[in-house]
């Protein structure tokens, strides 16, 4: 056994505990976005947590030389003195990419999985859901899906837009993290269509709890603007910023399917990168030892 083999082992059999750090997935399918995967590797190294690399080989020509070394090459290239993040590499044989990855993600205590464009399109999501919610469904896990990479010169900046949301608190802790990595500030940024007294009160509300979620370390701004059309402004906003960070619609999925959804909205016209993160539930993704 290798080196590297022996410490993928140790990674793999290492038991759940309080001391356990957080791990994030980027798994691999037909073929790979590197600004995904710098992604996943800012965010496992801004929480002190750990990185799985899984690549989904689906056919016997696919363990060629070449093709297992995709995810090595990605670590070899990235883990320097800028990135010392544990992270490991995981191959998989499979006729059924998302299902394995899936099953990987049960099996090795996964709290975060990073999915990118190369991720199988399941027919009928747009009624039933997509593959990121298969995962966060399937797997119980958190789930981030980056839709479109547009940022292609590193991250030194991070948008937050904060609501009220389920998944509004994992999109705080993704961004936070992520910021951490790339050693950028995060801006949390809200909208009301109407800015008065209470309004206002409530929002410091929403900053404060936000703020609970995040250690005091990371660079931290907040934005409260008044706007009539809140997918607008955000859009508007995100074109100073290299990656926005957002959460998931909590209507029901005929509904966004039929209606659209500023999220939607955001993640299509955004001239940045834009992160959709969905939270599955309990405890959840956090900079918190498990």
């Amino acid at each position: 056994m290798t080196h590297a083999e022996a410490n993928l082992q140790e990674f793999l059999e290492r038991s759940e505990g309080p001391d356990s750090p957080p791990r994030v997935l980027y798994p691999i399918f037909s073929s790979h976005d590197r600004f995904t995967f710098e992604i996943a590797l800012n965010i496992a190294e801004g929480v002190d947590g750990e990185l799985l690399v899984l690549d989904l080989l689906t056919d016997d020509t696919a363990r060629s030389e070449e093709f297992t070394l995709i995810g090595r090459k990605l670590l070899q290239t990235h883990l320097d003195e800028n990135h010392t993040v544990d992270a490991h590499l995981v191959a998989e044989e499979t006729n059924s990419p998302l299902k394995t990855a899936i099953s990987v993600v049960q099996q090795r205590n996964i709290q975060l999985v990073v999915l990118d464009e190369h991720t199988p399109d399941l027919l009928g999501e747009g009624l039933r859901g997509d593959a990121a919610d298969q995962m966060r469904k399937q797997a119980s896990c958190d789930v981030v899906s980056v839709t479109d990479s547009r940022t292609r010169s590193g991250i030194s900046s991070v948008l937050v837009p904060l609501a009220e949301g389920k998944h509004s608190g994992l999109g705080v802790v993704v961004g936070g993290a992520l910021a951490a990595g790339a050693d950028a500030p995060v801006d949390l940024f809200h909208v009301s269509e109407e800015k008065d007294d209470a309004e206002v009160s409530r929002v410091s509300e929403l900053f404060a709890a936000a703020r609970e979620r995040l250690p005091e370390t990371i660079d931290l701004n907040t934005w409260h603007l008044e706007a009539a059309d809140v997918a607008e402004a955000i859009v508007n906003e995100s074109a100073h910023y290299d990656v926005t960070v957002i959460g998931k619609p909590t209507k029901n999925s005929l509904r966004e399917f039929v209606t659209g959804s500023i999220t939607t909205s955001v993640a299509e016209e955004s001239e940045n990168s834009v992160l959709t993160v969905q939270r599955n539930g309990g405890a959840g993704f956090s900079f918190e030892r498990n």
